[in-house]
């Protein structure tokens, strides 16, 4: 029988007096639940689960949701009702259940409204599992499996009122576009004064100003809205000031300005607790307002008019507040939130305190905030006169669990008598364990004072009922006659109130029309503010039909300005760079508040002609999780969005999404989807900037160097255990590829289907970190791996490390990294620079760009973002390839508001595009016959010939293509067995297309080209299907395509014989090479190879490898199939490269054989000495012929392959004389220089005579390094 739950909201319809439309839609899921392992730095294992497609919410944390998207019209639409069928479901005890205590009982769910490029969704979020029972560790949980949604949607399509106000105006011109600014920084809040000498100060000349054009803009001090629907100032606001002896036109000495400003921190009213509560601004200890001087007259403070109705309410008395708050610490490196003093060795603290104006024996409201870690329950207590206030209850964390929370944080609330206005208030923490920690987070205080002024400034305010009809009067005591009152409710609008004094009593009358704060003077004490410095005309409100937003710290404008240029000369983007500081004048008064910059991109959207302008925003520079630099080191050059949520790892984050959510609806707590593609270049300083722009012209550069089949190599990557989910989710996007582009190659490197080895360390696997250094090397277009990770590298075999990572050299070859794994490029920890960053960074090689994470993130959601993001990236908008950050944003706007995607960022330049090969190439005949009909089977021995064709994306004929292609033909898929190397990895199979047939270049001419081989004996005789995968380049251009209609299997019976073994010849690094010469630690192997009919690289005949043995460690052999390529034109000849790394110091002998495809062999061997590259060593230095007599050549062999030398080669006599000086710069790929020429002249130009010489050779490196090395010379006699 199927169980309906009836779950139902109502709307509050009060006020809104628009037409309404209900309607009724439904949606069956079917939910395939999947179960994920988690183990933490102890080894303890907890389990989560997740379903095919599920996302993260704020609301419910790790919990796998079901996000149904419904279009409506309206921001307001709402469901009325939500029908919950279960028809299948499923109950399991789980033991370890990650966040057990946060599940809920019953099933529940949330609502939103997405805005996707302008169409409107109201999407339904619900959690498909609950909480049966709990005990003994074990969690009993329903799973919903088969359900079906009705959903009752009311909607408003024709709503005008009740809309969120669009909270960005459409201003063009901001102030700041004239006159002249000059910007103060305000540290707490109150009246502030500017005298003729504090202009001086300034670099200003008031002699030579106009008081009256004086003025003062700014916005009032606290932080920015988050939600987009509230209202804020546009531009910077100008505010109403007093300037003293202005009207005579003159601004003499004794003239001042007289200011309200409000400090970074605000005081809020809460309706609901009746109390005043603190908010402390958690980007800056500071707030700002600008001085200009000006051309036309200042705005200036007016008075309160009188209101012209009875008095109801006088008023003798205020509402007083104290808030004590320190940010010492950062518990987690995450999130906004920090704490103050430390409860650990030292148990308590006192607070002395003065409640100014209280009465003996009235109450006082305390509000205490605490923080504790403790693995069992813990209290604070909170004392005052003996008297304990509160007892704060801290509940227990786990000791264990990626998903615990560090600590947990209670707010508690008291009211309490005082004798006097002198309190000391306790902290005490009753610690219950040696290891428990507890922080104080902030105390607050609201009391009821006289109304008696003392002296300087004093603010008051007082709630009321309010209402529009009464007026009230305050009744201010011990006044003095110099007392001025403002109200400065609106802190950049003050007005003065007209006071009426008697005696030492003043007395005004203000509205009861809502809660007004007033600032009472008298003239004894003001504030100063501190001068920043001039500020130069802008005016980023101008701005209008962008692309392109390039936001960069001043260290880095430079390096930002020449990207943009890049994008403007090759990619017609209209790009403007500015800096943050810029933007924070215009959009938040000067204060670092990252909403600005938020605000900024709203009102871009907004003013341009095209609504999806501007595509791009890229933040150049560093962030950091300390905004204020508490921190030495401090990283913060481009501020990112941290979340309030900070002892949680599941919700707390940084993201620089928040910058792109711009839809009214959006923007709180960073809610909603991405509209516009962002993304961040991490540097720290110039040397950092230098090298990413260096890899960026270098990547965009399609040269000779740049350009290859790597272009066309993708690579997935799967972390074991889990029940294989890793090595699942990685081959669903592999297959997707093979499938879906097969113009791609496909490499998969999967865990457990390699060998584990034990070590000291724990279990590793060293063929897979090989294979993935060498992946690296060799150059992939994307690299993307799915499991465990950290910021030091991946999985818990450290498959991958920064030493690794460090050690890629593979500059002209740079893949986009996809990691779906917790937080591998934490990319705002100023003390730790993450594995993820270094591969951004690595000036030698690494990653063009990441799509990364930077927080805890969960397998579930991480293959739904990963899927999306795999299927944008690899499909055309328009005929063109997306780039990297329009992928990013379309996958993330298919996941919704998804917590887990937020956690995901692009690190790299949103608006480049990978070097996908941007032309075709098509086979046309396999031979002779066209590849239309089908032709003979690729049989062993068998001669193959194939044409082919370059053609544009249109697959029109390049007649003009000169260049030459690479073919790569592969036989049938190989299956391949994992090995269960742990419990948690079940043996199973998948498929690679590994075996290689074939693969040589061919030249191309005229868009022509014709490749032949003979087929390896060696192939599967089965009849199954192969691949053949085409890449050609020119000098300026490239192009890819592919063939998977070929029959590869059986024998050729009428093959001719080759008993003849393949020729070879070993090299390191170049040809000039010689056995028994010198290398660094990292050589390239070089090996020439040529046979008759062919090398032999298919690899599924055993023991027919094209294999190396380095030292005679036979249990280690290297398969070097892969890395061999035919030369141009012909497949009877090609050579291997292969590249070494950290070989240890001395002597090694390396031995190398190579089959032909009739499987003969042929074995060579090379010995080689390494020494350590960081210090120049000469091994050799010799000349050619020797003795001679008209000219001989001079070389030498040295550790340092690739390296560019001062060679200065000074020749003597027997008498110890120079007669002779030969200076050479040399530079090459190898370790043996080229020769070097001497003809027997002395300097004098004169030939020396026959007989015995000294050649010495001092050879000085980039690095200044020395070193000598001398030979005899025998010169003959002339003939």
């Amino acid at each position: 029988m199927k169980i309906k739950l009836l779950l139902i909201i109502f709307i509050l319809c009060s006020g809104i007096l628009v037409s309404q439309t209900l309607f009724t839609t439904q949606r069956q899921f079917t939910l395939s639940w999947e179960k994920l392992v988690s183990t933490d730095e102890y080894g303890l294992e907890s389990y989560s689960y997740y379903f095919d497609g599920s996302i993260n919410n704020f609301k419910y944390g790790l919990f796998p949701v079901l996000a149904w998207r419904i279009p409506v019209q309206s921001t307001m639409a709402r469901l009325k009702n939500l029908n919950i069928i279960p028809e299948e479901r499923t109950e399991v005890p789980v033991n370890r259940l990650m966040g057990a205590d946060l599940l809920p009982s019953q099933i529940a769910y949330d609502q939103q409204i997405v805005e996707i490029e302008g169409n409107r969704f109201l999407q339904v979020e619900l959690l498909p599992m609950r909480k049966l029972d709990q005990q003994h560790g074990y969690t009993t949980v329903e799973f919903l499996k088969n359900i079906t949604l009705v959903a009752e949607v009311m909607d408003y399509p024709e709503a005008t009122e009740g809309k969120p106000k669009a909270s960005v105006s459409a201003i063009l011109k901001s102030g700041m576009a004239e006159d002249s600014w000059y910007k103060l920084r305000i540290p707490q809040s109150g009246v502030y004064k500017l005298t003729y000498n504090d202009l001086q100060s300034m670099g200003l000349n008031p002699a030579g100003i106009d008081p009256r054009n004086l003025r003062i803009h700014g916005n009032g001090g606290g932080v920015l809205p988050e939600g987009n629907s509230i209202e804020r100032h546009d531009d910077i606001r100008e505010m109403a000031i007093k300037v003293v002896g202005e009207s005579d036109g003159r601004f003499d000495p004794t003239d001042y300005i007289l200011f309200y400003a409000n400090g970074p921190d605000t005081w809020n009213y809460n309706e609901t607790i009746k109390r005043f509560v603190y908010e402390k601004n958690p980007y800056s200890d500071y707030s700002y307002c600008f001085l200009v001087v000006g051309s036309q007259p200042g705005l200036r403070i007016n008075a309160f008019p009188i209101p012209e109705i009875p008095v109801s309410i006088t008023l003798s008395h205020f509402t007083d507040r104290y808030h004590y708050e320190k940010d010492l610490v950062q518990l987690t490196k995450s999130g906004r939130q920090w704490y103050g003093e430390l409860f650990d060795v030292q148990t308590s603290y006192d607070f002395n305190l003065s409640l100014d104006g209280v009465e003996a024996g009235s109450k006082v409201w305390l509000r205490s905030a605490i923080v504790a870690r403790a693995f069992t329950n813990s209290v604070m207590k909170v004392m005052a006169a003996g008297n304990t206030l509160l007892q704060q209850s801290v509940g227990s964390v786990p000791s264990s669990g990626l998903d615990a929370e560090y600590a947990k944080r209670v707010v508690d609330t008291t009211s309490f008598k005082v004798s006097g206005k002198d309190i000391k208030l306790s902290y005490q923490y009753l610690k219950p364990t040696n290891s428990a920690q507890a922080w104080l987070d902030y105390f607050t205080i609201n009391w009821q004072r006289a109304l008696s002024f003392g002296s300087g400034q004093m603010s008051f305010r007082q709630p009321l009922p309010f209402s529009n009809n009464d007026a009230v009067k305050y009744h201010i005591s011990n006044a003095p006659t110099s007392l001025e009152v403002w109200d400065i409710t609106d802190p950049t609008r003050p007005q003065y109130m007209q006071l009426q004094q008697s005696g030492n009593v003043a007395e005004f009358i203000s509205l009861a029309d809502g809660l007004h704060e007033f600032m009472a003077f008298d003239g004894t004490s003001f504030f100063t503010p501190e001068f920043v410095g001039p500020v130069a005309n802008q005016n980023l409100h101008g701005m209008t039909d962008v692309d392109y937003i390039i936001i960069s710290h001043p260290d880095f404008l430079e390096h930002a300005r020449q990207l943009a240029e890049l994008h403007q000369q090759l990619h017609d983007l209209r790009v403007e760079v500015v800096t943050p500081e810029m933007v924070f004048n215009e959009f938040s008064s000067g204060s670092p508040d990252p909403t600005a910059i938020r605000d900024f991109m709203r009102h871009l959207r907004k003013v341009s002609q095209n609504k999806n302008k501007p595509y791009y925003l890229l933040l150049f520079g560093d962030a950091s999780y300390d905004y204020k630099d508490r921190i030495q080191g401090n990283s913060n050059f481009v501020p990112t969005y941290q979340s309030v949520e900070t002892l949680s790892p599941v919700n707390t984050l940084a993201t620089d999404d928040y910058y792109v959510l711009l839809d009214s609806t959006e923007g709180k707590g960073a809610a909603g989807v991405p509209d516009m593609a962002v993304g961040r270049i991490p540097v720290t300083d110039i040397t950092q900037a230098s090298n990413y722009l260096n890899k960026v012209r270098n990547y965009l550069n399609n040269s000779q160097e740049t350009m290859g089949d790597w272009r066309v190599s993708l690579c997935f990557i799967a972390d074991d255990e889990d029940g294989n989910t890793h090595l699942r989710h990685a081959n669903e996007l592999a297959e997707y590829i093979d499938n879906n582009h097969p113009v791609f190659q496909v490499n998969k490197i999967y865990l457990d289907a390699y060998d584990q080895v034990t070590t000291p360390g724990g279990q590793r696997y060293p063929e897979v970190t090989e294979a993935i250094n060498q992946q690296v090397n060799n150059g992939a277009l994307l690299i993307n791996y799915t499991g465990h990770g950290g910021e030091t590298g991946w999985a818990h075999e450290r498959i991958l490390e920064v030493s690794d990572i460090n050690a890629w050299k593979n500059f002209d070859r740079l893949p986009l990294f996809v990691t779906a794994t917790c937080e591998f490029s934490r990319y705002d920890d100023p003390q730790r620079i993450s594995a993820g960053e270094y591969a951004f960074l690595n000036p030698e090689g690494g990653a063009i760009a990441l799509f990364t994470t930077a927080r805890l993130t969960f397998g579930g959601s991480n293959i739904t973002l990963n899927r999306s993001f795999i299927k944008y990236l690899f499909s055309k908008i328009n005929g063109k390839y997306p780039s990297l950050g329009i992928a990013v944003m379309k996958a993330k706007q298919e996941g919704g508001s998804d917590l887990n995607g937020k956690k995901f960022i692009l690190l790299g330049d949103p608006a480049l595009t990978l070097a996908y090969p941007e032309n075709n190439v098509n086979a046309l005949t396999i031979n002779g016959v066209s590849v239309d009909i089908p032709s003979d089977t690729l049989k062993a021995l068998s001669h193959i010939v194939i044409t082919g064709e370059v053609a544009n994306s249109q697959n029109y004929h390049l007649s003009d293509f000169e260049g030459s292609v690479t073919a790569t033909v592969f036989d049938k898929e190989s299956i391949i067995f994992t090995k269960g190397n742990d419990p948690g990895s079940n043996p199973t199979t998948f498929t690679l297309r590994k075996n290689v047939v074939y693969k040589g270049k061919a030249e191309v001419k005229d868009g022509n080209f014709t490749f032949s081989f003979i087929v390896p004996k060696d192939i599967e005789y089965k009849l199954g299907k192969g691949k053949i995968n085409f890449y050609a380049q020119s000098d300026e251009i490239d192009a890819a395509g592919y063939f998977n209609r070929i029959i590869v299997g059986g024998v050729n019976e009428n093959a001719g014989m080759d008993e003849n073994p393949p020729h070879i010849e070993l090299f390191m690094n170049d040809l000039n090479f010689r056995d028994g010469g010198i290398t660094d630690e990292n050589p390239i192997l070089l090996a020439r190879l040529s046979d008759e009919s062919g090398i032999n690289t298919v690899g599924s005949g055993i023991g027919h490898d094209i294999v190396a043995i380095l030292d005679d460690d036979t249990r280690h052999p290297l398969i070097l199939n892969q890395y061999y390529t035919s030369d141009v034109g012909t497949f009877t000849s090609g050579s291997v490269r292969y590249g070494f790394k950290n070989l240890s110091e001395g002597e090694h002998t390396l031995r190398l054989t190579a089959w032909d495809v009739y499987n003969n062999s042929a074995t060579a061997t090379l010995k080689f000495v390494v020494k350590n590259s960081s210090s120049l060593e000469i091994s050799r230095f010799y000349n050619y012929p020797n003795p001679f007599s008209y000219n001989t050549w001079f070389v030498f062999e040295q550790n340092q392959a690739g390296g560019r030398f001062e060679a200065l080669i000074e020749i003597f006599d027997l008498a110890g004389k120079k007669v002779k000086t030969i200076r050479q710069v040399t530079e090459g790929t190898g370790y043996r220089s080229e020769p070097i020429s001497w003809d027997g002249s002395a300097d004098n130009g004169a030939l020396l005579r026959q007989g015995f010489y000294l050649a010495r050779l001092t050879l000085t490196d980039e690095n200044g390094n020395i070193m000598m090395k001398s030979t005899r010379v025998i010169k003959g006699g002339n003939q």
